[in-house]
C-alpha cells in the first residue's frame, strides 16, 4: 500500500461515523441508512447481494455480513466512445475543477459551458427529469442468444469519510481475462475517465479496482432529492438512496448494463 492510500485509510479510520440522519439536508447517509438502502436494493434487484469480504478488513460501523454490495458478470457490449455524443458533449470537456479530487467541468450537448461544481452535478442529474425513475426502468442485458462481451464485477462500499456510497469496478475481457487500466477507461465516458475515476485497492478485497471518487456524490444526491421532492411533493426516503445513486453513476458508465430496478421516481 502506498503512502497516499495509507493516508486515506487513516483519514477514514479517524473520521467518526455519522449518527444523525442528514440525507435530506446534505445528501449523505449514516452507516445504518446505507445498510437499509442496501437491503432495499437487494430486495428489489436480486442481482445485487451483500458480501462480507475479508474479516480482517471488516469495518466496525457495518454489520459483519453486510460490508459491501456486489453484482457480478455485468455485460458491457460496447465502448463508451460509441455513445459519447448522446449525453455529454465531448468537445465541451473543460479543465479539471478546483480541489484535489479531480472532477471536471462538462456540459450537456448543445448546452453551453459548464459552471464549476454546480454544473457538474447538473450534468449527472440532467437526464433524470426527462427520463424519470420509473418502476419498470432497469438496465439488464437481457435477450436471446449468447453474445461474448466484456463483463464487470461491480461493488458498492460505504465511505465513512464522505458519508456516501462508493462504486468500484473490476473488468474482464471476452475470454474472462482481467482488463488493463487503459481498457477499463474505454468503458467510462471521457469526461470522467482518468479524472473522476482512480485505481485503488478495494477496501475489502485484495486487488486494485477502478473507483468513481465520491467527493461530489453528496452534491449530486442532494440535487436528485430536491428534484424528486419538487416533482412528487414528498422527499425520497434514505432507503431509496442506492437506486438514485446507481441512476446517476450510469451517466458515467452508460454501457455497463447493471440492474437498478426500483419503484422510486424523480420526475
Amino acid at each position: 500500500m502506498n503512502f497516499l492510500a495509507k493516508a486515506k485509510e487513516l483519514r477514514e479510520h479517524l473520521t467518526p461515523a455519522l449518527t444523525t440522519s442528514a440525507f435530506l439536508e446534505r445528501g449523505v447517509l449514516t452507516p445504518e441508512e446505507f445498510v437499509a438502502a442496501g437491503d432495499e436494493l437487494v430486495f428489489k434487484s436480486p442481482t445485487w447481494a451483500w458480501a462480507a469480504g475479508d474479516p480482517a478488513k471488516a469495518k466496525a460501523h457495518l454489520p459483519a455480513d453486510k460490508q459491501f454490495l456486489v453484482t457480478k458478470n455485468v455485460p458491457c457490449a460496447q465502448r463508451a466512445a460509441a455513445i459519447e455524443g448522446l449525453g455529454l458533449d465531448e468537445a465541451n470537456v473543460a479543465s479539471e475543477m478546483g480541489g484535489e479530487d479531480g472532477w471536471v467541468e462538462t456540459s450537456v450537448a448543445g448546452g453551453g459551458a459548464a459552471n464549476a461544481a454546480d454544473d457538474e452535478v447538473d450534468d449527472l442529474t440532467a437526464g433524470l427529469e426527462e427520463a424519470g425513475l420509473e418502476e419498470e426502468d432497469f438496465a439488464g442485458g437481457g435477450g436471446g442468444g449468447v453474445l461474448r462481451t466484456r463483463t464487470y464485477d461491480l461493488s458498492i462500499t460505504y465511505d465513512k469519510y464522505w458519508q456516501t456510497p462508493r462504486m468500484w469496478l473490476f473488468g474482464y475481457d471476452e475470454q474472462r481475462m482481467p482488463l488493463s487500466q487503459s481498457r477499463i477507461y474505454e468503458d467510462i465516458l471521457s469526461a470522467y475517465a482518468k479524472r473522476t475515476v482512480t485505481f485503488e485497492t478495494h477496501p475489502h478485497l485484495d486487488h486494485p479496482h477502478a473507483s468513481i471518487h465520491p467527493c461530489k456524490h453528496p452534491d449530486a444526491m442532494k440535487r436528485i432529492i430536491d428534484l424528486a421532492a419538487r416533482n412528487k411533493g414528498d422527499p425520497p426516503r434514505p432507503d431509496q438512496a442506492l437506486f438514485f445513486f446507481l441512476k446517476f453513476i450510469s451517466n458515467m458508465i452508460p454501457t455497463i448494463d447493471y440492474d437498478f430496478t426500483h419503484d422510486v421516481c424523480a420526475g
